[in-house]
């Protein structure tokens, strides 16, 4: 376990160190990520039509043409030279309701275009929401990058409640995983690494921001926004539920079991009673 947490604390201040979250958010999110990079290519080709498809059914159609057309004006037609995944996030709310938040990077050879789409599951499935393109001189990750010197007591308790809940949360889900239980353990698995709520910063303005009735796959993480680089800790609900119900769970499958008795099993010793036999009354 204690290893398990030295890893989660090595990966997290290895991006705060300034290295590339792309290769993470990738394998966290590939669905979320892999139908952004279609949208960009969609207006990198001017497929209006393709695009408006994709968008939540209640939007105002007249009104999204036009404003897609102000979009496109900012992607150049030409093949760009790479993408950067700068950030995935997604939260529920305690409707069901969902939303995603992809953010990424495209390399162009004079400029690069952030990209950064969202969409959620209100409408019954996944749509876009809300779609936003601003060209940039340099790369966003140049400017502000994840660091930690120079920052102030705030930074510093913000990263250290990032790591209390992932090392929490880590430790429950590996008892969990270790722990007899013959119902739904799958689901008390997902449960531990569910977080509630967010406190978070902005890692380079210092500016605080919350969000309450949210529930996050992770109960710490970090990522890029418009504002730059954020990092945000909830509370582990989930692995501090676990945990206190976790006694009821092995007692409850215990008495689910069922309780095997040998027989009672009546040796005789044939070959002792043949060798002596019973005496018997002489006539």
């Amino acid at each position: 376990m204690t290893r398990l947490r030295k890893s989660a604390a090595i990966l997290l201040l290895f991006g705060l160190a300034g290295c590339k979250v792309g290769w993470l958010t990738d394998r966290i999110a590939p669905d979320a990520i892999r139908d952004a990079k279609s949208y960009f290519e969609e207006l990198r080709q001017r497929q209006v039509d393709q695009v408006m498809q994709s968008f939540d059914p209640s939007a105002d159609k007249d009104r999204l043409r036009g404003d897609l057309g102000n979009v496109i004006a900012l992607v150049p037609q030409q093949v760009p030279l790479g993408v950067e995944t700068l950030g995935a996030t997604a939260e529920c709310k305690g409707t069901g309701v969902c939303t995603k938040l992809i953010t990424l990077e495209y390399k162009y050879r004079d400029r690069w275009i952030l990209f950064q789409v969202t969409s959620s599951n209100r409408s019954g499935h996944y749509a876009i929401t809300n779609l936003y393109v601003q060209p940039e001189s340099m790369p966003l990750e140049s400017g502000s990058q994840f660091m930690l010197r120079g920052k102030g007591w705030l930074h510093y308790a913000i990263l250290l409640m990032s790591l209390l809940s992932v090392g929490f949360a880590l430790y429950a889900l590996v008892v969990c995983i270790r722990t007899p239980i013959q119902k739904r353990k799958w689901l008390w698995i997902i449960l531990t690494i569910l977080g509630l709520g967010k406190l978070g910063i902005e890692w380079s303005s210092g500016e605080l921001w919350y969000k309450i009735l949210y529930v996050s796959i992770l109960p710490a993480g970090w990522g890029f926004d418009l504002d730059g680089p954020f990092l945000y800790a909830s509370i582990p609900a989930g692995a501090i539920l676990f945990l206190l119900m976790r006694s009821r769970l092995r007692r409850t499958d215990s008495a689910a079991l069922p309780i095997s008795t040998a027989p009672p099993t009546i040796a005789a010793d044939l070959g002792h009673d043949n060798a002596n036999p019973s005496p018997h009354p002489l006539p």
